[in-house]
C-alpha cells in the first residue's frame, strides 16, 4: 500500500512535471480547439516533426530536405509548407520538439523511480545517459553542428537552445526536490553531469568499451553523491543559480 506521504509526493510531482513540460511544448503541438480539423492539424504537425527527427537522426542535416521530410511524414510538400511555411519556422519547431520529447522521457522516467533510487542511488543519471542515444538527441546534435557554419541555423538554434537549457536547469529542482535546500549544489552537480555525460556520449563509439563507460558513470554518481552530501565543495564564484531560475521563469 502506498503511504499517504508517498502519494502526496507523487501527486505534487505530477503537477510539477506537467508544469515543467508545458515550458517545452512547441507552439501548435496540441489542438487549438475541440473540432476535428484542429485535432487533425495538431496530428499533422506532430507527424511532420517526428519525420524531421527521423530524417535528421538517420541522414544528417546536409541530406535532410523539406521534400524528404514530407515524404517520410506521408504528406505533400505543400501540406507541410502550410504548417511550416519557412525553413526557419520548421527548424525552430524541431528544436522545441526535440527538447520537449527528451524532457518528457526524463521527467516521466524519474517519476517512476522509487525514492531510494532517486535520492540514494542517483538513478536519474542513467536515465539522462540513455537520453543521449535517442533520435531526438541525434537530431538536436545535427542542428547543433550545423549551427556552427550555417548562419541561418545558428540564428535560430542558439537562442532556442539557451532558453530551453535555462528552463531545464531552473526546473531541475521540481524533478529532484531533495536538492531544494541548496540550489548552488544542484547547479554545480548539473554542470558536472552534463559535461561528463555529453563528452562520454560523443566518445562512446570511438572508445567502444562498455566497461570504461560504466566505470566513468559510476564515478560520476559517486561525485554527485559527494556534492549532495556536502563532502565535495566547488570553488566560490559569482554565478547565481537563483538568477538563472528567475531569468527562465520570466521568459
Amino acid at each position: 500500500m502506498v503511504s499517504q506521504a508517498r502519494q502526496a509526493y507523487e501527486d505534487e510531482a505530477m503537477n510539477e512535471f506537467a508544469s515543467l513540460l508545458a515550458k517545452f511544448e512547441p507552439e501548435g503541438l496540441g489542438p487549438e480547439g475541440p473540432g476535428w480539423q484542429q485535432r487533425k492539424s495538431a496530428q499533422t504537425r506532430v507527424g511532420i516533426l517526428d519525420a524531421a527527427i527521423e530524417c535528421l537522426a538517420t541522414h544528417g542535416y546536409a541530406r535532410t530536405t523539406t521534400q524528404l521530410i514530407a515524404e517520410t511524414a506521408g504528406i505533400s510538400r505543400g501540406a507541410m509548407l502550410h504548417h511550416y511555411p519557412t525553413k526557419g519556422a520548421l527548424i525552430a519547431a524541431i528544436i522545441a520538439y526535440c527538447f520537449y520529447r527528451r524532457m518528457q522521457m526524463l521527467t516521466e522516467g524519474v517519476r517512476k523511480l522509487s525514492e531510494a533510487e532517486r535520492v540514494k542511488e542517483f538513478a536519474g543519471l542513467e536515465l539522462l545517459w540513455s537520453s543521449y542515444f535517442t533520435p531526438e538527441h541525434r537530431a538536436y546534435l545535427e542542428l547543433n553542428i550545423a549551427a556552427r557554419t550555417d548562419a541561418e541555423v545558428r540564428a535560430i538554434f542558439v537562442p532556442q537552445a539557451r532558453r530551453f537549457s535555462r528552463h531545464a536547469r531552473a526546473g531541475a529542482v521540481r524533478v529532484f526536490p531533495e536538492w531544494a535546500g541548496d540550489l548552488e549544489r544542484l547547479s554545480r552537480a548539473s554542470d558536472l553531469t552534463e559535461a561528463v555525460l555529453e563528452g562520454l556520449a560523443l566518445n562512446h563509439e570511438a572508445w567502444n568499451s562498455p566497461v570504461r563507460s560504466a566505470r566513468l558513470r559510476a564515478f560520476l554518481r559517486q561525485m554527485v553523491g559527494m556534492i549532495y552530501s556536502g563532502e565535495l565543495e566547488f570553488p566560490p564564484d559569482s554565478a547565481s543559480p537563483a538568477s538563472e531560475a528567475e531569468q527562465a521563469a520570466a521568459e
